[in-house]
């Protein structure tokens, strides 16, 4: 695979909605999508950015640096090189590795589409045709939970993940809201990483009657300690969606949590995101790709990746979100709790360059 050229397109869109999490609100839905050009094919990538996608922009154009005019045996080869410039400048973690990220989803989208096989058929001999999908995220500012719970019974989702951090009483409130909405649903509360290991232990036994699938990032993401102080919690505890790479190893040998959620578009990429999934498998701990506020690339590559992996569900945003409904042609609406992957070559996807360049900055 020869590389020709490496290009970001950093994209910003005001949020006409009021969400608010425990440790943060969104005011713009943001990314910067990574065009590769390889073997006369264009591929498309994400890297996730949510504080400025002009620097996560300037990052991708210099790593593409180190791979632009030259020729790998394979994707895994052109990672490494770019991996290696970045670890022994101690560049392991953040904006980094989210850069890196939108390049391998690219070029794993170059080789399926040069090939003419999707990206799932190039981790597995057997990839499932649908996955299970579930709605993310309920925000208590956007507005009534029940309405938001109705949306997303509505579109046939197996259940939602939930807003939480604003205090153990006030969460369980909430949480207890949409239980009585939806009593069948598959609920995740996640708290984006407010609480300390004390409260969250107090949050896990007030929670533990509401029937939660689990309970998603309770401690920040690198507060391990804390993740090890929660095991043996009445609640399945969840993580991932903050990890790069190496973070995983020490939450999986530890089997620190009992679901693991990684973000395609920032962990390190589609390999990376396989290898957590087959490690996790092996460990007893399941697997459930993140996808948030992200793009219609991201959301498609989870897709695949939970075909090849068996996820026990991919999070989907029911909601408005330009990047999702309006970037991209070849996803296909969920019915009956799933999701088909689709089947075009690569990611299966079309990019809308119209979009693109309306909206770049």
């Amino acid at each position: 695979m020869k590389v020709e050229s490496v290009e970001p397109y950093p994209i910003s869109l005001k949020v006409d909605e009021t969400l608010k999490g425990g440790t943060f609100s969104y005011t713009r839905y943001q990314t910067v999508l990574v065009r590769v050009r390889a073997d006369g094919v264009d591929g498309w990538g994400e890297a996730m950015t949510r504080f400025d996608p002009g620097a996560t922009a300037s990052l991708v154009r210099h790593l593409g640096g180190f791979i632009v005019g030259q020729r790998f045996r394979s994707v895994r080869e052109a990672w490494a090189k770019i991996w290696r410039e970045l670890r022994v400048r101690g560049h392991t973690r953040g904006t980094d590795v989210e850069a890196l990220s939108g390049i391998e989803i690219a070029m794993y989208d170059c080789q399926g589409r040069s090939e003419g096989k999707p990206l799932n058929a190039l981790f597995s001999a057997s990839p499932s045709r649908r996955v299970p999908v579930f709605a993310g995220s309920l925000f208590a500012s956007r507005g009534p939970l029940e309405e938001q719970v109705e949306e997303a019974r509505g579109l046939g989702l197996l259940g939602a993940k939930v807003k939480i951090g604003f205090g153990v009483e006030k969460d369980a409130r909430t949480l207890g809201e949409v239980r009585r909405s939806w009593p069948d649903g598959l609920i995740v509360a996640d708290a984006n990483g407010a609480y300390d290991s004390v409260t969250a232990a107090k949050a896990c036994e007030a929670f533990a009657g509401l029937g939660l699938e689990w309970f998603e990032e309770p401690v920040p993401s690198d507060d391990f300690r804390g993740y090890a102080a929660l095991k043996g919690s009445k609640v399945r505890i969840g993580a991932g969606e903050s990890w790069f790479v190496s973070d995983f190893d020490p939450a999986l040998d530890g089997r620190l949590v009992g679901v693991v959620e990684p973000s395609v578009s920032r962990c390190g990429g589609v390999g990376v995101e396989m290898e957590v999934a087959e490690k996790a498998g092996v460990s007893g701990i399941d697997f459930s790709p993140m996808t948030g506020m992200n793009s219609a690339v991201s959301l498609a590559a989870s897709l695949h990746a939970a075909s090849a992996r068996r996820s026990i569900g991919v999070e989907y945003n029911p909601f408005p979100n330009p990047l999702q409904t309006e970037l991209a042609s070849g996803i296909e609406p969920p019915k009956r709790g799933e999701m088909k992957v689709p089947a075009g070559d690569g990611l299966g996807i079309e990019i809308d360059l119209r979009f693109v360049k309306t909206h770049a900055k």
